[in-house]
């Protein structure tokens, strides 16, 4: 199967980089899959797992709290606010946090606006999602 490059890349770090034969991604609109050879594009990302096929045909996740995804016939590359590993996520932190997202958006402890707070939950749920997913 053919595969193209895959970069997901954080303020801080690269946190993937590597060959992989599909992958989907959180697009604000809904999920989208992307192939090798796929058409050039500029996509707005929003919280949420993205999924990848590495060349020995095994599934792995990276959570994003959003950001932008650019294509091209051989790669793709992910601009992302902030992005984890399943390795790098502990799941009583991920519940934890999810809590305290949504105290936020009841507005029970936070200065948060609503769509500051609607951001924090579903970052939240994403790394609960990966923490499961280990």
């Amino acid at each position: 199967m053919a595969t193209y490059k895959l970069s997901v890349v954080a303020p801080d770090r690269t946190v993937f980089e590597d060959e992989v034969s599909a992958s989907t991604f959180p697009a604000v609109y809904g999920y989208l899959g992307i192939w090798s050879n796929h058409e050039p594009m500029l996509v707005a990302l929003k919280p949420g797992l993205i999924t990848y096929t590495d060349a020995k045909n095994q599934l792995h996740f990276v959570s994003i709290s959003g950001g932008f995804l650019e294509t091209s016939g051989t790669s793709a590359i992910v601009l992302a606010q902030d992005a984890v590993r399943s390795s790098e996520v502990d799941l009583a932190q991920a519940e934890a946090d999810l809590e305290e997202a949504k105290r936020a958006l009841r507005g029970e402890a936070s200065s948060m606006t609503i769509t500051e707070a609607m951001h924090e939950v579903e970052k939240a749920t994403a790394r609960l999602q990966l923490a499961r997913k280990k």
